[in-house]
């Protein structure tokens, strides 16, 4: 019955934020940690809404995708709010959050995710980045030193040494600048390769490829050249765990671990938005990957 009563908590509190900004200055930190709805905002005015579930000497601080919200996560924070303080995020752009920036950059949300680490004076960190949550988080550790324990990267993070670049990527990266919600949707689409979730696959279309934040995802698609992987890895300084699908992209590790100290497991038969759709499988998988950077 608790854990039944915790999810139920859980998925209301994610579903929904209070409209009035708080702990922007980091003053009141404390009222900032309590269980519940809150905003921060970031030193460029942006409302970064975010909900916090639990308690604990250790911070699991959840970094969405690209294009999704802390909604995504509503099927781990529960389960990880019965040993960790858990905190799911919305960035600038992304679900509640406002979208005033005129420059949309991967680097800009770890300085977003950075300062409210700072601003709640949180230690003990624990961020779990999905897709490009991975990137920002590995930069949003570097930034905030000690306070960060290691990082678990879901579906992410796949080879230091990919090649973001070449004509059939411009292509990719210029059909979202032609026509976002026909590419993003056909691109979300292939993401999913299980059997019986269309009505989680319609829903990650639906947030995703609004046209409203067209702009916003288009510039990120943009800036993901711009990410320095071997550099963001080394200059992380924590222990990296991953948790990816085993297909279509190859985890390598060995490359990784020029870098960094990268261990990888694989779920088998699933899609990128694996926390989603197999959470029964994933969730012990996290948990264990957190016990392990602890």
């Amino acid at each position: 019955m608790q854990i039944i009563l915790s999810v139920l908590v859980a998925v209301a509190l994610l579903a929904a934020c209070t409209d009035t900004p708080q702990d922007s200055s980091g003053i009141e930190s404390a009222a900032g940690l309590a269980a519940g709805e809150h905003q921060w905002t970031t030193p460029d005015g942006e409302r970064m809404p975010y909900v916090v579930i639990g308690n604990g000497d250790v911070t699991v601080m959840l970094v969405h995708c690209w294009m999704c919200n802390r909604t995504f996560w509503s099927e781990q924070v529960a389960v990880l709010s019965q040993k960790y303080r858990t905190i799911a995020v919305d960035l600038p752009g992304h679900g509640e959050a406002t979208s005033g920036r005129d420059v949309w950059r991967v680097a800009d949300y770890a300085n977003d995710i950075a300062g409210l680490i700072e601003s709640l004076d949180l230690t003990d960190v624990v961020l779990v980045g999905h897709s490009m949550g991975g990137p920002v988080s590995l930069r949003a550790a570097a930034l905030v030193g000690k306070r960060a324990r290691g990082i678990v990267a879901v579906d992410t993070l796949h080879d230091a040494e990919f090649d973001f670049s070449g004509e059939q990527v411009e292509s990719f990266i210029a059909a979202f600048d032609s026509d976002f919600v026909g590419t993003c949707n056909n691109f979300v689409q292939a993401m999913f390769t299980e059997e019986g979730v269309n009505d989680i696959m319609n829903r990650v279309r639906d947030t995703s490829c609004n046209s409203l934040r067209a702009d916003v995802g288009a510039a990120l698609m943009r800036d993901f050249v711009n990410i320095d992987m071997p550099q963001w890895l080394a200059d992380a300084g924590v222990p990296i765990r991953a948790i990816n699908a085993a297909t279509p992209n190859t985890t390598r590790v060995e490359t990784n671990r020029k870098y960094a100290d990268f261990e990888v497991v694989l779920m088998d038969d699933v899609g990128h938005y694996l926390q989603m759709t197999r959470p029964d499988e994933f969730n012990p998988l996290l948990l264990e990957a957190i016990e392990d950077v602890l």
